[in-house]
């Protein structure tokens, strides 16, 4: 019985930290999802009475809608892990109370037993009518070891009653678990409806204005073209001369880091690929590249060398990097732009409002250069990388 007690308990052990591990892990998802969502949520009605750029609506909500597919997909991983545990929980149950009652009834019997013997004198002459001292030992621990077996059953009794009962509080804690999942779904799901119809009806608003849509986008497209074409000229600049390919978003020309400093950031940037910190918290909604209107999809955005980082208002802006502050810069449609070199890579922070830099400023990683500011309804951080003079998808950098 003791071994039957010891493998229940070595299971339940085994089991229940690999439950933990892939709850912890679906929680920490689940968690980040529901912060994107949040910020989203606070984006998208901050800018209704803001902007009249419906683009940049749509843009927000189609991408708290990926994110409430995301979450509902996390939910229901959730809810099938705990499905799992609670058939697991009552599996062990089931072999706790089995062992539960086996012990019962071998206590019962030995009580029994004990009851029909319980004359003091007859014990005291079965031990005494041994042939000999050591039969008559032997007789007294024998009497003795049943005592204490039953003894000892009864505390493995209590002990399994408490174990089993502690079973039972930890499967109403699992369906309570599941019954709260399920809500949260059944919430997140009603939330995801309202957010496709009103994804549909900016849709339609964006058919019928197609002429002011047009205008918003020429617009647009010079901001990014002289955004682009001023950070390329500061980089073939600092670089030493590179020409331009002619090609939107792309130059050549090669540059080297001047001095063994500069060789050894350099490096450490490279090194750190896929590790940066992000520049502010966020969610990214708009990417790095060409990429076509996902209304009218025969026409292209202006292309992107960087991303946009949609953010809270007054969030601060962080290097990701140590560096040189080489310019502070004020554009028009991204306000105020950071320029820090890293050797022969360099980070570009634009749509600032509060800049805490000066242009030789050193920094290191994580130091405010300045605040997120809100241009036309939307409060995002335009964010570029680039290694000399190639940009970088940025995503491809930060952790």
């Amino acid at each position: 019985m003791k071994r039957l007690f010891c493998s229940i308990a070595l299971m339940i052990i085994l089991v229940s930290p690999a439950f933990g591990e892939t709850k912890a892990g679906m929680q920490k998802k689940l968690s980040k999802v529901q912060n994107e969502i949040a910020e989203l949520d606070r984006q998208i009605k901050a800018n209704e009475a803001k902007s009249s750029d419906a683009l940049a609506q749509l843009t927000l909500t189609r991408k708290k809608i990926d994110a409430g597919k995301e979450l509902t997909t996390e939910l229901g991983k959730q809810i099938d892990s705990t499905n799992k545990r609670i058939g697991q929980k009552k599996k062990d149950i089931s072999k706790a109370s089995e062992r539960y009652e086996m012990m019962l009834d071998a206590y019962e019997l030995l009580i029994r037993k004990a009851y029909t013997n319980r004359d003091t004198k007859m014990w005291l002459t079965y031990i005494f009518s041994g042939k000999d001292f050591g039969q008559i030992l032997r007789r007294y621990n024998y009497l003795h070891s049943v005592s204490e077996d039953m003894r000892a059953q009864a505390r493995e009794i209590r002990d399994q009653k408490a174990h089993l009962e502690r079973q039972m509080e930890a499967l109403d804690s699992l369906r309570a678990e599941e019954l709260s999942l399920l809500k949260a779904r059944s919430d997140e799901l009603k939330i995801l409806k309202a957010d496709e119809k009103s994804e549909k009806a900016m849709v339609d608003k964006l058919k019928r204005n197609k002429a002011n849509f047009q205008k918003q986008l020429a617009r647009k497209q010079k901001e990014a073209e002289a955004l682009n074409k001023s950070i390329r000229e500061f980089v073939q600049k600092q670089a030493g001369g590179g020409k331009s390919s002619g090609k939107k978003g792309t130059t050549t020309g090669k540059s080297s880091p001047k001095n063994p400093a500069d060789v050894k950031l350099s490096n450490e940037f490279a090194g750190n690929k896929g590790k940066l910190p992000w520049p502010v918290q966020g969610t990214v909604v708009g990417q790095f590249g060409q990429h076509n209107h996902p209304v009218y999809t025969n026409v292209q955005l202006p292309f992107n060398n960087g991303c946009n980082i949609a953010t809270a208002a007054g969030e601060p802006v962080k290097a990701v990097f140590a560096g040189t502050v080489k310019n502070v810069a004020v554009m028009p449609g991204y306000n105020q732009c950071v320029l820090v070199q890293h050797g022969d890579y360099y980070t570009f922070y634009c749509k600032l409002r509060d800049v805490r830099v000066n242009t030789g400023d050193k920094v290191k990683v994580g130091d405010i250069l300045g605040t997120v500011d809100t241009i036309s309804g939307e409060t995002q951080l335009h964010f570029q990388l680039w290694k000399s003079t190639d940009p970088q998808d940025p995503e491809n950098w930060l952790r």
